[in-house]
This record gives C-alpha cells, sequence and structure tokens, in this order.
C-alpha cells in the first residue's frame, strides 16, 4: 500500500477555511431564500425561480469551496506512491587526525586546544557532501577512531568520544599519526586520498619525513592545522599545571617549523587556526580543486510529488465556477 507524506505539513491548518467557507455559504444562501419568502410576493417569487436557479446556486458554491480546498492542498505538497532513485555519490577519502596528547588540554585557544579542535572537526564534517571521512586519533601512539564512511553521523558519534584520556600519554609522534592515517586508505589507485592533521606540532619522536614520504609515494596529500599559541601556556591540571621531573611548570608551545615541513612535504598546505575558522574555508576552496571519484550508486527510495494533480484540479473547478451562471432562461409570466 502507497504510503503519503507532506512536504509542507505545517499548511494542513489551511483546511479550516474551507470548513469556514462551508458554513459562511450555508447562512449566505439561507439568508437569501429567506430574504425571498419574506419580502416578495409569489407571483414575483415564481419570476425569480424561473430566472434563478436554486440548484446553480448550491453548486456554483460546492465547486468554489472544492477548488479552494484543491489549492490548499497542492500547497501542503502531498507526495504520493514512492520511486527508486539513483544517486552517483563523488568525493574524496579524507581522515583526519586529532592529536590527543596532554598538551591539547593548554587554554591559549578558548576553551582549550582539544575543544577547539573538535569544534573545528565537528564543523567541517557537518559541510562535506559525497566525501568519505575517517578519524585517528594520536599520541606516541595512534589509532584508527573511524573508518572512512560517508556516514557522517556515525563520525560525529565518534568524534565526540574522543578526548586526552584515550591513548597512553608517553609524548607525541607525529610520524605514527602519518602511518596509521595513510594506512586508513582502502584503495590503491594514487590519488584522491587527503591527510588533515591537526596538533600542536610538539613532536617528541623524530622521523616523520620518512612517513610523509610514503605517504605522498602513495598520492596522499597531508595538510596540517597548527593550533596554539607561540608564546606558549601551562597545561592544566585538576591539581594545578603539569610540572617537569624538576618540578618546574611545563610551558605549551605551537611548533610551526614541523607542521609547516610536513605540509610541504606532502604537497598540502599548512593553516594556523583562528577564532574565525577560516582555516576551515580554505581547506574546502583546496578539496573542491581535487579530483572527484565516484564511490559508486547508492539506491534509495523517494516520494513521487502529487501537487500537480490537485493544482490543475482546483484551477478547473474554478474556472468552472466562473463560467457558470445562476440565472436560467427567463419565461414571460401569464397575467
Amino acid at each position: 500500500m502507497d504510503r503519503i507524506k507532506f512536504t509542507y505539513p505545517e499548511y494542513i491548518n489551511l483546511l479550516w477555511i474551507s470548513l469556514l467557507l462551508i458554513i459562511f455559504y450555508y447562512f449566505t444562501v439561507k439568508k437569501r431564500f429567506t430574504f425571498l419568502n419574506k419580502f416578495l410576493s409569489n407571483k414575483m417569487q415564481t419570476v425569480l425561480a424561473d430566472s434563478v436557479s436554486k440548484r446553480k446556486i448550491i453548486i456554483k458554491r460546492l465547486i468554489q469551496v472544492l477548488g479552494f480546498t484543491m489549492i490548499i492542498i497542492a500547497l501542503i505538497g502531498p507526495q504520493i506512491g514512492m520511486q527508486l532513485v539513483n544517486v552517483k555519490r563523488q568525493g574524496i577519502d579524507i581522515v583526519v587526525a586529532l592529536d590527543l596528547s596532554k598538551s591539547m588540554l593548554a587554554q591559549d585557544i578558548v576553551p582549550s586546544r582539544i575543544k577547539k579542535t573538535k569544534h573545528e572537526v565537528k564543523n567541517f564534517i557537518n559541510k562535506l557532501e559525497g566525501d568519505r571521512i575517517g578519524l585517528v586519533g594520536f599520541t606516541s601512539k595512534a589509532f584508527l577512531q573511524c573508518p572512512l564512511t560517508s556516514d557522517y553521523d556515525a563520525a560525529l558519534m565518534f568524534l565526540d568520544i574522543m578526548d586526552t584520556s584515550l591513548l597512553p600519554q608517553n609524548g607525541t609522534s607525529l610520524s605514527e599519526a602519518i602511518s596509521v592515517s595513510s594506512s586508513a586508505f582502502l584503495e590503491e589507485d594514487k590519488k584522491h586520498k587527503l591527510i588533515i592533521l591537526i596538533s600542536d606540532g610538539e613532536d617528541h619522536e623524530e622521523g616523520f619525513s620518512e612517513a610523509v614520504k610514503e605517504a605522498a609515494d602513495k598520492g596522499i596529500i597531508i595538510y596540517t592545522i597548527g593550533i596554539g599559541s607561540l608564546e606558549g601556556v601551562p597545561i592544566p591540571t585538576d591539581k594545578g599545571f603539569i610540572k617537569d621531573e624538576d618540578g618546574k611548570t611545563v610551558i605549551s608551545r605551537l611548533n610551526e617549523i614541523d607542521l609547516k615541513k610536513i605540509a610541504a612535504e606532502g604537497n598540502g598546505n599548512y593553516y594556523l587556526s583562528t577564532s574565525s575558522e577560516g582555516e576551515l574555508s580554505d581547506i574546502f576552496k583546496d578539496i573542491s580543486r581535487i579530483e572527484k571519484k565516484e564511490f559508486g550508486t547508492k539506491v534509495f527510495k523517494d516520494f513521487k510529488h502529487r501537487f500537480q494533480i490537485f493544482l490543475f484540479l482546483g484551477i478547473i473547478l474554478l474556472l468552472l465556477d466562473f463560467s457558470m451562471n445562476e440565472r436560467k432562461k427567463i419565461r414571460k409570466v401569464a397575467e
């Protein structure tokens, strides 16, 4: 059995106008005939009865109500029956690697580096259309939090649970982040692949150049986003600030040098995270220039719009009303 839905269900209340029209016409027609009986002689009523058709008056009013009702239904936008629709999905594969080290708790970016990062990634995912997205979290180790998917709601759910408590805090390895992100791409073709690495750039292990080269050899482009300040700030904890072995407060600073180097060697661009989130718009401009690939055809059910039928019926009924005459052929009354 076909299902029915409406494009603008909020307009259904307009159908009450049709009911009000019926009530209005009922009383006006009744009042008209009462007037004839009360103020006109039988002879004059006979003349009017021959010249005006009560039946036509009632039919015209019904046609007006039906025509107006059909137009309201067309405005509501009925969708009756379903059809299978094939849609080709095109885009690129994107893996976002998020730094989850303790230094991301620093608050030189309001409200904190990690919260600002997740906010940016959420907005980024919400703007995607057709691209597949994956998520990688990293400290000294990296893990694939969300495999490549076009299910953006699922990606947002995985993003929501990512924080600095998910991985051991033994430093930060940018090379590990790049390697695990590279392994997330399934296809062998050497294009349509992008890594977006978001970090404060502090790297406690060297050797990311080799990981970048391996990614570039696979056709992967790497963009980096630096988050934090060059001046640096302490890293807050529940008991104050993180201190080193000598008891001195640790200052976490943005390391742009390594992030810029990764982007240059990875054939991408480096962006500094700002409160305006302009870097995301810049990345989208770059993505629009990257060649898209077809991920296949997605088949889904879609309702068929049927408002045209009701609009056509409404116009026909109103035109019929305009062409109808309430009067009959007048006959002479014998004196």
